[in-house]
């Protein structure tokens, strides 16, 4: 079974990796005057221009290029997506992975866009407990952007399928 996820796992852990390393790097150019101080994450929950915002684009961006990425995580799971498809529907060998891709991609734009709307109320509360204002502002696009990188790895994987 973890064959045929193997790629949206490799690039879920890589988009974490990605999105850490960007905030921490955002706010170091933040903290440093290389980012006007008006971007500084306010502890408001109005942030018209912000580092979230920022952010947000950013773990898009970087989530996408990670699962528009091939690689032999990619191909791995391409050759198993195939074979499972084929087994399925032996009449018809690419319709199981027709509709793998369109729900996979369903699934990919609909954290795209989850990651564009504000957090949640009870994430927004959550990130008041455990730092600033803004946390829930800056942690649900990067974990949006996990999944949108993962199911779109996986996603990317079924269309070479064909």
């Amino acid at each position: 079974m973890i064959q045929l996820v193997l790629a949206g796992l490799v690039a879920a852990c890589t988009q974490f990796v990605a999105a850490t390393v960007a905030t921490l790097m955002v706010f170091s150019a933040a903290r440093h005057g290389l980012i006007a101080p008006t971007l500084v994450c306010p502890d408001t929950e109005q942030l018209p221009v912000s580092v979230p915002s920022l952010l947000t684009w950013i773990f898009l961006l970087t989530a996408i290029g990670i699962a528009l990425t091939s690689g032999r995580f990619v191909d791995f799971t391409t050759a198993h997506i195939r074979r499972a498809s084929r087994l399925m529907w032996p009449a018809e060998p690419d319709r199981a992975t027709k509709t793998l891709l369109g729900q996979l991609w369903l699934a990919a734009m609909g954290f795209a866009i989850l990651a564009l709307r504000p957090p949640p109320h009870v994430w927004i509360e959550a990130g008041r407990y455990l730092g600033p204002g803004c946390t829930a502002s800056i942690v649900w696009p990067g974990v949006m952007s996990i999944g949108l990188a993962c199911f779109g790895a996986n996603a990317h994987a079924a269309r070479k399928a064909f």
